[in-house]
């Protein structure tokens, strides 16, 4: 549905910058906001100034920009028909992808390693990709019509296991050699930056010189450094330091992901770590993050299992499972604390664990249970009943972990220089976090309606203005004349995040339309079958 021009007329107005709501038309044509105007009244047929114009009365709802999610795990859903439909009916109209070191480019030495560790988080892979490097998946999304719009960095993870698939050590001279030259390439291609997924294999084992080496790439090419750290537990604070190390070796901007502090144990150290943040930016290290607005994380099982487990991937952690001594081993691990990682076995608890993704039939009962549940099912120990469940699903299961207190996460957003990112697993499973469907819908219902965490203009400038500056996007993120047409009519004095933890595939709702590029993607709340999403240019700073 392409209708040309098209006039939201007599809505209010929240422009992305932080300026007050106002009334106002918004004109759009060729894909670009042609004209912010004053509401005159006397437009009231689809026949507007002398032009040809689709209008649409906005006159009940708000018009924003276009919501950026700066932390999706999108790389394959992009490509796969309905497979970011729980980001369009929310508004989101840019998708960052490869975040956590995970990825599907560039192709590691072993692809079928690479899809069963990452499967969990990024959905089924399909039997082969059609690209190797990470140029040429940039090349597959830049030719592919998109539902929305992308950016991508390049995840870690998969850079190294390209390289040397998941040995458990530092690369040597000669792997970071390559692996410096296919980032250099990839950020001169338009990659946006680097991510890292320091809490997984195979990112998990690389030493300080080789993570100042690749953030020094980064640097030179003004992109981001995207940051899961190795804790955000126990250890957290020696993994934040970790990080600012590195940016101020670097001199890298870093964007510190889905920023929280997780198991029982820690709750109320948020002010702690907002402390040390704001001490970073006060030295002039340009340090942001992102969060989602629920007590609960998700991630791959893999990620439950020590480190040295994983030296194969997940089909030699298999492989382990499978062998008795090595089967106890790994239990008797998941039941201490672990240096630097967190092990959110022991600190959760089963009853803290949800599972999804389940393939054989005679466990689909278990989709959306907790671990505590399948294990007194079963009538075995929780860590073995992990450990069976992992071995007949062949290691592909996600988990859903209740790892923080909501005050945190309240806390964590009310950091001025905290962004919106979902972190939503697009998996294919009946289950999933509910952050993939509402995310964006719950902040404004819940933190600037229910609670006033955040006013509405502020909420919606963390959600796209802030975003489009720090990942370098030009033309998105606010409402102005020239400015690209991404756009999301909603009412937010009636918007509901209508997703749960006990049933998560549910749409919000007072989402009226959105528009991608000048194009409605969704109309009246139902999707269209329009593609005019793109991959991204990125502006590079010559500061």
């Amino acid at each position: 549905m392409s209708p040309g021009r098209i006039l939201l007329h007599g809505g209010d107005l929240v422009d992305g910058t932080g300026a007050e709501r106002r009334r106002a038309d918004v004109w759009v044509e060729d894909g670009r906001i042609s004209a912010v105007t004053e509401v005159r009244p006397d437009i009231a047929s689809d026949t507007a100034s002398g032009t040809d114009a689709h209008r649409l009365d906005v006159s009940e709802s708000v018009v924003f920009p276009g919501f950026i999610d700066v932390h999706a795990h999108d790389d394959l859903a992009l490509l796969r028909p309905g497979g970011v439909e729980p980001k369009v009916m929310q508004g989101v109209t840019v998708d960052v992808v490869g975040n956590c070191g995970h990825g599907c480019a560039p192709v590691a030495t072993d692809p079928r390693m690479q899809a069963s560790y990452s499967g969990p988080v990024l959905g089924r892979f399909p039997e082969t990709l059609p690209w190797q490097s990470f140029p040429e998946y940039l090349d597959q999304l830049s030719t592919t019509g998109l539902r929305t719009n992308a950016v991508a960095l390049v995840p870690h993870g998969a850079l190294r296991a390209s390289i040397t698939g998941y040995a458990r050590r530092p690369l040597d001279t000669r792997e970071l050699a390559r692996a410096t030259r296919d980032l250099d390439e990839a950020l001169a291609r338009g990659a946006a930056g680097l991510s890292l997924g320091l809490m997984y294999a195979p990112g998990d084992v690389a030493d300080q010189a080789e993570l100042v080496a690749l953030a020094r790439v980064v640097a030179a090419h003004d992109g981001i450094l995207a940051a899961h750290i190795r804790s955000e537990g126990d250890d957290i604070i020696g993994s934040l330091r970790e990080l600012l190390d590195i940016a101020r070796r670097s001199e890298v901007r870093v964007q510190l992901s889905h920023l929280k502090v997780v198991s029982p144990r820690n709750r109320g150290r948020m002010p702690e770590i907002l402390a040390l943040l704001d001490a970073a930016r006060s030295e002039g290290i340009d340090i942001t993050a992102d969060v989602y607005p629920y007590p609960a994380g998700s991630t791959t099982a893999a990620a439950l299992f020590p480190g040295w487990t994983l030296s194969d991937g997940v089909p030699g952690l298999l492989a382990s499972l499978e062998t008795p001594a090595e089967r106890a081993r790994i239990i008797t691990s998941m039941y201490q604390p672990w240096q630097q990682k967190e092990n959110n076995f022991q600190a959760l608890g089963a009853h803290g664990i949800l599972l999804a993704g389940f393939q054989q039939p005679d466990n689909a009962s278990y989709e959306g249970a907790r671990l505590s549940e399948v294990a007194e099912k079963r009538g075995i120990d929780a860590a073995e009943c992990l450990c069976q469940l992992m071995t007949e699903e062949r290691g592909e299961l996600t988990v859903v972990m209740f790892q923080m207190h909501e005050d945190d996460v309240a806390t964590a957003l009310s950091w001025p220089w905290s962004l919106i990112g979902s972190d939503g697993l697009p998996v294919q499973s009946p289950y999933t976090h509910p952050r993939m469907y509402g995310t964006f819908a719950r902040v404004l219902s819940e933190y600037v309606r229910k609670r006033g965490l955040l006013t509405l203009e502020e909420a919606t400038r963390r959600m796209t203005a802030l975003p489009a500056e720090r990942f370098r996007i030009p033309g998105r993120g606010v409402i102005r004349a020239g400015a690209a047409a991404d756009l999301v009519v909603a009412s937010p004095e009636r918007i509901e995040d209508h997703a749960t933890f006990a049933a998560p595939r549910h749409f919000p709702k007072h989402v009226r339309a959105v528009l991608v590029n000048g194009e409605f993607a969704t109309l009246d709340g139902i999707a269209t079958e329009n593609t005019a999403g793109a991959l991204l240019p990125i502006e590079r700073s010559t500061i």
